[in-house]
C-alpha cells in the first residue's frame, strides 16, 4: 500500500464517528480492560455483537482464556474513563475510577449508556487484530441517549437533527 493511500485511509476513518466503549473481562482473578471503538452489532439471531483488538493489547490473552466479557458503552460524562482505559493509565489502576460492579464474575460499568456481556463465540486472526463475534447473553441500558463519541481524533457528543416538515 502506498503512503498516500495509506494516510488517505486513515485521514477518512477519522470521519467515522463511533461510540467509544470499554472492553471489560476479569481472569484469575484480575480484572483487565481496554477503550475500544471498532464495535459493531452482527445479527439478532443469535444477539451477537462484533469487536476488533489489536493483537498487542493486554486484553486480549486473558479475553481469549476467560471468554466471558462486557462492552460498555460509554456516557458523554465519562470521558476520563475512556482515557484510563486507553493505556495512559497501569493496567492495575485503571479499575479505580468509576462505578465498577461485578455480575457473574465479569466487571461492568455500572452507570455506562448501555451493558452487553457476551461470550465469544468466534474469533479470527487478521493482521494486527483479532476479530471477536460475541453472543449477548445479557443487556442493560440508561434511560437517557447520551453516548460518548469519538471522531476526528477527539471526543464528541451527539445531538438529534430537527428536520422540517416544509417540502
Amino acid at each position: 500500500m502506498s503512503d498516500q493511500n495509506e494516510e488517505n485511509f486513515r485521514q477518512s476513518m477519522r470521519r467515522l464517528a463511533a461510540t467509544v466503549c470499554v472492553i471489560s473481562c476479569q481472569n484469575e482473578g484480575v480484572r483487565h480492560g481496554i477503550t475500544v471503538t471498532s464495535v459493531t452489532s452482527l445479527c439478532f439471531s443469535p444477539l451477537s455483537i462484533l469487536v476488533c483488538i489489536n493483537q498487542k493489547a493486554s486484553v486480549l490473552a486473558p479475553l481469549h482464556k476467560e471468554k466471558r466479557y462486557c462492552i460498555n458503552l460509554l456516557q458523554a460524562s465519562q470521558v476520563e474513563i475512556s482515557r484510563r482505559f486507553s493505556g495512559g493509565v497501569p493496567a492495575g489502576e485503571r479499575f479505580l475510577d468509576g462505578n465498577w460492579e461485578l455480575e457473574g464474575g465479569i466487571p461492568y460499568l455500572a452507570d455506562a449508556q448501555a451493558n452487553l456481556f457476551c461470550e465469544i463465540d468466534r474469533a479470527y486472526s487478521y493482521s494486527t487484530h483479532d476479530i471477536v463475534i460475541g453472543r449477548v447473553n445479557n443487556s442493560r441500558f440508561a434511560t437517557e441517549v447520551s453516548p460518548l463519541i469519538y471522531q476526528d481524533g477527539l471526543y464528541a457528543v451527539g445531538a438529534p437533527i430537527p428536520l422540517s416538515n416544509a417540502a
